[in-house]
């Protein structure tokens, strides 16, 4: 992306220019309904962008924010509806302008956190206030011999999308038998013809992907370290950033992710989605 890029993508996945509204009620549950129940308690004291609502910038990015019609779920979807309902609020979501407004609409004071898989990073720090991590966006090393690591890769003809933070190195492993594509769907396609030997890129991505275009016989797997690409190790932390301006949402945003994790919760939906319950243990908070 041009500006501060989700992942380290130099180009967005926009979502649709839509807009909806969702209302959660009472303590733990979800309704359609457009108020919060009267004996609903929060759990923290803070201010939003407008009283009694969680407003969230996102854009529909499949499997961790899925629009459908007047529907939010995925992987944060559904933990945004539960963060809303722990704190007695409604959750009005905003797609306008999809992926490329999400954080600037944080930023300058439109809604008060963004969602949609943005990874913890130095930059982005620098704009907005990164919450603790939530879950880990693991790479993959996806195949139809089903290599379990890089290792295994030697002297194969591998496939990545421009942009991803571990191309430079892999370069620098692999040679030209690393293959840089300019989209995910001619490297797939590659796959599939049996052009190239394996894709690395997120495992969270393919899923989704292999839902509506699978390829016979392939694996996902999720990437292990490995030395000779640093950051094999240090997968990117998905996180809800908010406005430098209010440091109490901040608070109360992480106290609820420390809850999501230690009841399970994390991990339940983590799998809801086809994802590893691993990725629910995220180490401590770093910047990419």
């Amino acid at each position: 992306m041009k500006h501060l890029p989700r992942r380290s993508r130099t180009t967005v996945l926009a979502g649709g220019a839509v807009a909806l509204t969702l209302v959660l009620a009472g303590c733990g549950g979800s309704s359609t309904t457009s108020s919060v129940s009267s004996n609903c308690t929060p759990k923290q004291t803070f201010s939003t962008v407008k009283k009694g609502t969680l407003t969230v910038a996102t854009y529909d990015f499949n499997p961790h924010t899925i629009l459908k019609g007047d529907q939010l779920s995925g992987v944060e979807g559904d933990l945004l509806k539960e963060v809303a309902a722990r704190e007695c609020l409604t959750l009005a979501v905003s797609s306008a302008g999809g992926a490329n407004a999400a954080v600037p609409s944080v930023q300058s004071g439109r809604a008060d956190l963004a969602a949609g898989d943005w990874w913890r990073t130095k930059a982005r720090a620098k704009i907005v206030t990164l919450s603790d991590p939530v879950y880990l966006d693991q790479g993959a090393i996806i195949s139809k011999a089903g290599y379990k690591n890089l290792a295994a890769l030697d002297g194969k003809k591998i496939g990545s999308v421009v942009g991803n933070l571990w191309n430079d190195e892999m370069t620098k492993v692999f040679g030209d038998k690393f293959v840089i594509y300019q989209d995910g769907e001619s490297e797939f396609s590659d796959l599939a013809n049996g052009r190239i030997d394996a894709v690395i890129d997120s495992v969270g991505a393919t899923v989704a992907r292999f839902k509506t275009s699978p390829i016979k016989g392939a694996q996902i797997v999720s990437m292990p370290a490995d030395p000779r690409v640093p950051t094999s190790a240090a997968p990117g932390q998905v996180n809800w950033p908010t406005s430098k301006k209010n440091p109490e949402l901040t608070a109360a945003i992480n106290a609820q992710i420390t809850a999501l994790r230690a009841d399970g919760t994390i991990a339940k939906i983590l799998k809801k989605y086809g994802l590893d319950a691993k990725a629910a243990v995220v180490g401590n908070p770093r910047e990419l």
